[in-house]
Parts: structure tokens; C-alpha cells; sequence
């Protein structure tokens, strides 16, 4: 028997951009221009004159100042460290969604740029460790606009990447580490993010049960399906599908991820509430005990961007020596507990525990290795 015949339509990688595609990637370009000119940056230059003072925190809040818990009762300052958590993130929270959700809707149409988002490796992270350097986020910030693209179809190496590029090469950042930190000290980060961005993350790419996830997760009811081209798309029509596409799907990260930050601030805050950072001087200077302390504060904080300067010059001046210093510095903006909340609803537990662990380890070595040297 003769197969039925159906209508023949023209699929995704016939051209090598479609009109949708044009028009979505201009909306994520544009919200990324208006973000960076408008927001980050002018905020980075703010912080530019301050990020050699100390400051260890101390009856302070570690993200900013709407709240002072020193005004709360011990018990309840956990609710201002959360809520000063929120509004240190708010703004950048915010661009993080409406660019989740431009990435997720986007770029799904265009199957080459899919392919690049999906290489997987070490390739696939470093292509999402470079697609992470202009965010200029913290890892917090920078987890939705990585769910987003994980959503379009990027590998697992790609999403976790771009996490760890925005947070550890934050060019600022590490120009102010140089100037400010011993020789040492910066090498350390430099090659911190280096490691957790080319082993780590492929290494846990390659963990048990991860591929089949990734499988799984790229299927996901919230994964706009992809559209087909037709040769008779005009602009308007591009123009029309792709604000609906790009609604749509913000609509949808910020329901599932909004509520998720919001709470896990107030997690930190308790954390915080126990545990702050000029109380680690308090265990010794030096010692792989005292470093095994810092990173693991380090890596459940969640520090706005270029914060963990100004904090861990803050704790060295109060004593804390070079070694664990280097923990906290290396493991404060690599994860932490937020990061790990808005990854694990598309990643599940494993993979964000595997990075929040990971991270862990590393710093903790290099924390070690400064110690001795």
C-alpha cells in the first residue's frame, strides 16, 4: 500500500533565520542593552569607589540596608535578612525573568541556534560560561535567564555555565580582586572559575541519572513547542507571535521561580541568623577547619553581585587569615542556597546539590592550598 499523503510543511532549518527568530532575538538583545546601560552597570560603577572598604557585616544585613536586623529581636532577624536579600535582588530579578523568559520563547524556532546551545562538555560550558560574562549577574539573577535557555533546548553544560561565568567573571570583579587581594588570592578565583566552569560542569553533566533528566526536562509542558515556518510569514505576523511567545513564557518563569527566590532568601536569612561571616575569625586565622567553615558558609550565602569584596576584606581585617579567606571569596558568588532553589524546579535536586557540592570542594582546596602555600 501507497503511504497517505499529507500536507507538506516547511520546517525549522530550512532558512537560516526565520522572522520570529529575528524579532525574539531583538527582544532579548534590547532587554539585555536596556538592563546593562540602565540598571547593572551604572550600579556596578556605584560600587566601583566602595568595594575596597571592609565591611564584615557585623549586626548588619550582608546584602543592603532597607531593614537593619540589629532593630529586630534575634530570633526574628532572619526575616530582615530576607527581606533585604529581596530588595538587593529585586531589580535584577526582574530583568532575569523578562530574559528567561525572552530566551526561552526566542530562540526555539531557529534550530541552529538551538544546536549551539546544545552542545554538551566542555564545549557546551564554555559556550555558556561566555554567553554568562555580559550578564553581569549574580547566580541568583542569572539562574532564570539560564533556565530559560535550558527550556529553548541548551545542554546542561550550556545552562550550568553561564551560571558560573556571570557569577565568577564579572570583569569588575576581577580587576578589583587584582588590585585589592594578594597575588595569590586572585590567581585562586581565576582558576576557580576556570576549573568549575570546564570540569565541574561537565562532570556533572556526566553524573548518573543527569542525561536522562535533561532528556525529560527539555519536554516540559512549559517548553514552547516548536513552530513551524511557513513560507508565507509576514512581519506582523513574526512580530505578533513572538511578543505572544515571549509573554507567555515570562509569565510562566516568574510564577515558577519568583516565589521560589523569595522564600529561599528567608532561608539564608536563617542561616545568617546563626552563622555570619565576622564570626569566623572567631575559630582561628588559619587551619583546615576554619577553611572547610568558610566555604561552606560561602556556598549557602547568596550575595548580590561583586559583594563578597568588600565582605571578605571585611573578615580579613578582623583577623580571618588568607586561606579561608580565599574559601569564602571563591565560594560566596559561585552558588548558594537561592540558586540552588530556582534551579531545582527544572534540574531537580541532584544536579544544583552536585554544583552547590562542588563548589563547595573546590573552594574549600583552594582555600587550603593558599593556607599552606
Amino acid at each position: 500500500m501507497s503511504e497517505p499523503a499529507f500536507p507538506q510543511v516547511q520546517s525549522v532549518p530550512a532558512p537560516w533565520l526565520t522572522k520570529r527568530t529575528v524579532i525574539g532575538v531583538l527582544i532579548f538583545v534590547a532587554l539585555l542593552v536596556f538592563f546593562l546601560t540602565q540598571t547593572r552597570l551604572p550600579a556596578v560603577v556605584q560600587k566601583i569607589p566602595n568595594l575596597g572598604e571592609p565591611t564584615s557585616a557585623r549586626d548588619r544585613s550582608t546584602f543592603s540596608f532597607l531593614v537593619d536586623p540589629a532593630s529586630f529581636p534575634r530570633p526574628l532577624r532572619w526575616i530582615a535578612f530576607g527581606l533585604n536579600l529581596w530588595d538587593a535582588n529585586a531589580i535584577g530579578m526582574f530583568f532575569a525573568v523578562l530574559l528567561g523568559g525572552a530566551a526561552s520563547a526566542a530562540l526555539v524556532p531557529e534550530a541552529r541556534l538551538t544546536n549551539l546551545l546544545a552542545k554538551g562538555g566542555r564545549l557546551g560550558a564554555g559556550v555558556g560560561g561566555s554567553l554568562g560574562l555580559p550578564l553581569f549577574m549574580c547566580s541568583a539573577c542569572s539562574a532564570p535567564v539560564s533556565v530559560g535557555f535550558y527550556r529553548s533546548g541548551a545542554s546542561l553544560e550550556t545552562t550550568l555555565g553561564m551560571v558560573l561565568g556571570s557569577a565568577l567573571f564579572n570583569p569588575v570583579g576581577i580587576l578589583a580582586i587584582f588590585l585589592l587581594f594578594p597575588l595569590e588570592m586572585a590567581l585562586a578565583r581565576v582558576v576557580f572559575g576556570i576549573l568549575a566552569i570546564f570540569f565541574l560542569v561537565p562532570s556533572i553533566a556526566q553524573g548518573r541519572g543527569a542525561r536522562e533528566l535533561v532528556r525529560t526536562a527539555q519536554h516540559m509542558p512549559l517548553r514552547p513547542p516548536a513552530l513551524p515556518v511557513r513560507s508565507g510569514d509576514t512581519w506582523p505576523a513574526a512580530i505578533r507571535d513572538a511578543f505572544r511567545a515571549w509573554w507567555t513564557q515570562t509569565s510562566a518563569v516568574s510564577l515558577r521561580l519568583v516565589p521560589a527566590m523569595f522564600l529561599a532568601g528567608f532561608l539564608v536569612g536563617a542561616v545568617l541568623l546563626f552563622v555570619q561571616p565576622q564570626e569566623l575569625s572567631r575559630f582561628g586565622a588559619t587551619g583546615i577547619a576554619i577553611v572547610i567553615a568558610a566555604a561552606l558558609l560561602g556556598a549557602l550565602l547568596q550575595l548580590p553581585t561583586l559583594f563578597e569584596i568588600p565582605l571578605v576584606l571585611g573578615v580579613m581585617a578582623l583577623g580571618l587569615g588568607a586561606g579561608p579567606a580565599t574559601a569564602l571569596l571563591l565560594a560566596a558568588p559561585s552558588s548558594g542556597l537561592v540558586t540552588f532553589t530556582l534551579l531545582r524546579g527544572d534540574l531537580g535536586w541532584r544536579i544544583p546539590l552536585m554544583l552547590l557540592g562542588g563548589t563547595f570542594v573546590l573552594a574549600a582546596l583552594a582555600g587550603l592550598i593558599v593556607n599552606f602555600l
